[in-house]
């Protein structure tokens, strides 16, 4: 009689049979990475700089931010060297430097020394070389400038010109900088349809690299005032007119369109209506001359007056009527 061994034939279970797939599996990745990682491949890699300069001096132009270098290496050694360091930082001591040129060359084996490992190549910058120069530091302060475009609603102005706070800021750089800006704009504001006073931040231009700006921001005040009229009669003022000239009328009704803000201070003494009777023709039939204001203040929206022109007449003295009696 033959026996069969039952632990011979015994089925594993689920769980063994997982275990061992994940297993294989587990062995086949790490030869694939292992073969993966030998191969050859490209990567770049972000260099940035580092400058030591004296207290008094600045660079006339900072070194680039989007210097990158390819590289060829391994997938070793290039994953190594990524998770090493990200970028790569060069550093530069110009104490007692005016100026130093990088070459190329001179950039390729200052990154070089900074690679996780010799065997890493550099393929190509994207520089062929940096010229550092350093000049004087030079601060100056420049008036702030708001770009705006401002509409407000009908029977609206703008109150006064718009406050700025601060109203000036100071950058400070290299001096050949510097000296090329007399102000600093802001961003643009657009605002429409306005009835009331209004109040925004607004962001400064940026500054290039090289400038350094004491501020980042300014507040905008911008008041709005309704329009409203007065009406004043203004001395008429006749130029080149003989002794015996009259002139009707003697006063002019000027009604000016002004802010609210303004009412109580504008007055007929602002305004200057004026003839001028050296070109008239004086012994014609036509005795009118046209009237002009020639003298309003700069706030006035805009005016009209009454009336447009005036009459003259030549009183003949008494002698003269003797002299021609009718």
């Amino acid at each position: 009689m033959i026996r069969i061994n039952k632990k011979i034939f015994r089925l594993s279970s689920p769980k063994e049979d997982r275990a061992i797939l994940l297993a294989c599996i587990g062995i086949a990745f790490v030869f694939w990475l292992l073969i993966k990682l030998s191969q050859t491949y490209q990567a770049e890699k972000e260099i940035e700089f580092e400058v030591s300069t004296p207290p008094d001096k600045v660079l006339s132009q900072k070194p680039p931010a989007n210097l990158t270098a390819e590289l060829e290496g391994t997938g070793w050694d290039l994953m190594i060297d990524y998770f090493s360091s990200r970028t790569l930082t060069l550093f530069y001591d110009m104490q007692g430097l005016n100026r130093l040129n990088l070459s190329r060359s001179q950039l390729r084996s200052d990154i070089k020394q900074g690679l996780y490992s010799d065997d890493i190549s550099i393929l190509d910058l994207n520089y062929d070389n940096l010229d550092l120069k350093l000049e004087e530091q030079e601060q100056k302060k420049v008036p702030v400038q708001v770009r705006y475009s401002i509409d407000v609603a009908a029977g609206f102005q703008l109150k006064d010109s718009l406050a700025v706070s601060p109203d000036s800021v100071i950058i400070t750089g290299p001096k050949s900088v510097v000296d090329t800006h007399t102000y600093w704009i802001t961003d643009s504001l657009r605002l429409r349809n306005l009835t009331n006073t209004q109040s925004r931040t607004l962001a400064l231009m940026p500054p290039p690299p090289e400038i350094a700006l004491s501020h980042a921001l300014a507040d905008i005040q911008i008041g709005i005032e309704p329009l409203t009229e007065k009406s004043m009669y203004v001395p008429l003022v006749v130029r080149n007119a003989p002794d015996s000239l009259r002139i009707f009328p003697r006063r002019v009704n000027v009604t000016a369109k002004v802010g609210l803000s303004k009412y109580d201070q504008i007055s007929y003494r602002d305004f200057t209506a004026e003839v001028d009777l050296g070109e008239a023709a004086i012994n014609t039939s036509s005795n009118t001359v046209p009237i002009q204001i020639i003298q309003k203040p700069a706030y006035v929206k805009s005016l009209y007056f009454t009336p447009k022109s005036a009459k003259f007449f030549i009183i003949e003295s008494k002698e003269e009527e003797k002299e021609n009696p009718e």
